[in-house]
């Protein structure tokens, strides 16, 4: 297990810590619940759906592999819905540690069957899905004029000037 080390939970757990304060931006926000139903393209996921997506990764993350169940993404995207789907899983994840986890791990990507070494599947599949999904709402989010920046995506970066 310790080939993929303590860094892919850090990281998982840190973007979950992203995915709730975009969450509180957009609540904060006087359209809220209107920017989850945003698309960036007519035949792409909304962004509340994306964002619910990424929360799951990181319970299909870490729950798969311990032999946890992983909860369903909800089906209407409301900052209260999504907060609850995002506690759900953080509880969930929380307790787990490396010597949760098991190997291999057996899922579903989209129609295919795939089974990994829980290192591989962390690092190859469910944190790059996590990531992949979070892009998509931020920039769906972005998109509906939102006014975040790199910095709310990655909870690294500071700047000190506006770059518009």
């Amino acid at each position: 297990m310790t080939d993929f080390g303590p860094t892919a939970l850090r990281t998982i757990h840190h973007y979950l810590l992203q995915i709730e304060k975009l969450i509180d931006v957009v609540e904060a926000s006087p359209d809220g619940d209107r920017l989850w139903y945003t698309k960036l393209a007519p035949d792409m996921l909304d962004t509340g759906f994306n964002l619910a997506v990424a929360t799951g990764f990181a319970g299909r993350a870490l729950c798969l592999p311990a032999g946890i169940a992983v909860p369903d993404i909800p089906t209407h995207f409301t900052c209260e819905s999504l907060k609850a789907h995002h506690q759900q899983i953080r509880a969930l994840i929380s307790p787990i540690s490396l010597d949760d986890l098991a190997t291999p791990v057996r899922h579903r990507a989209g129609d295919a069957e795939v089974e990994q070494e829980v290192g591989d599947y962390i690092l190859r599949f469910a944190l790059p899905n996590m990531i992949f999904h979070l892009s998509i709402a931020y920039a769906g989010l972005r998109h509906a004029g939102l006014d975040i920046g790199k910095a709310d995506f990655d909870g690294l970066h500071v700047y000190t000037r506006p770059l518009k």
